[in-house]
């Protein structure tokens, strides 16, 4: 059969330019997703935020699973019904509308799916769960969870529970990279803590009755192209993605070929 197409979803900001309008959107997303997808056998596309729903959900149509990726952004707390405190950074309304769109017809379509940082918090989110707005202001004794400027990531080992997640990567403890300030709080209806750190952020979910719904803290696809922290546990994340992706393209093409 063809290779997988992975579906990608990229990060968006503005550029300024010298004549109008000067103000323009720019979607881009790091080479390293790209690399972790090839590496593992698929074919990487890449997916921009749309504002309409319906030209979102065609993107469905061409793709075998989605990873949902990190930003800078956080999500708006109005999305899962909080109010937002002082440490919640900007947010990125039109990624988030298109991200939370495109999830929750991915899960009505049993459609693999991996969330990478801000992407697990994006599965949370669409799956009716909520999130720590930050860190260091609402868990007390937190380990750090990003770095300063000096390095992209910090490392810290994760626990991984009972889980589809310990079926594909081993119990651990694994050293990850991290960078972020927010975390999952309460879980979507459906969904369960698959990992966690030392000091009780939650580090991965899941969806328990579905074929392949996984959303972890860290940065995976880095540690497989760079060969960061537990690289080979990063690079058994993507291949199973992929073996879900490709059972996920078979059966998709027996169904069009009963419907004609």
């Amino acid at each position: 059969m063809s290779r997988p197409r992975i579906g990608v979803t990229c990060d968006l900001n503005q550029r300024e330019f010298p004549e109008e309008p000067r103000m323009r959107d720019r979607h881009y997303v790091m080479d390293a997703y790209v690399q972790a997808v090839l590496k593992s056998g698929g074919v990487p596309l890449l997916l921009p935020s749309v504002s309409g729903e319906t030209d979102a959900m065609a993107f469905l149509d061409g793709i075998d699973a989605l990873i949902i990726t990190g930003g800078g952004h956080d999500i708006r707390p109005e999305a899962y019904g909080a109010k937002r405190l002082a440490h919640c950074g900007p947010a990125n309304p039109k990624r988030e509308a298109f991200e939370l769109a495109l999830c929750r017809c991915s899960l009505a379509c049993d459609m693999p799916i991996l969330g990478v940082c801000g992407g697990m918090q994006v599965l949370n989110v669409a799956t009716g769960g909520t999130l720590v707005q930050d860190i260091g202001a609402e868990i007390k004794g937190a380990l750090p969870h990003r770095s300063g400027k000096s390095a992209t990531y910090v490392f810290h080992p994760v626990e991984v529970l009972s889980s589809f997640l310990e079926e594909t990567i081993g119990p651990g403890p694994h050293l990850v990279n991290s960078h972020h300030h927010q975390s999952v709080k309460e879980v979507g209806p459906g969904m369960r803590v698959s990992a966690a750190s030392a000091d009780g952020v939650v580090e991965a979910i899941e969806c328990a009755s579905c074929r392949f719904v996984m959303g972890v803290q860290w940065h995976p696809e880095s540690m497989a192209a760079y060969g960061l922290g537990d690289s080979l546990s990063a690079e058994h994340l993507f291949a199973r993605l992929l073996d879900e992706a490709r059972d996920y393209a078979v059966e998709a093409e027996a169904r069009r070929t009963e419907g004609l």
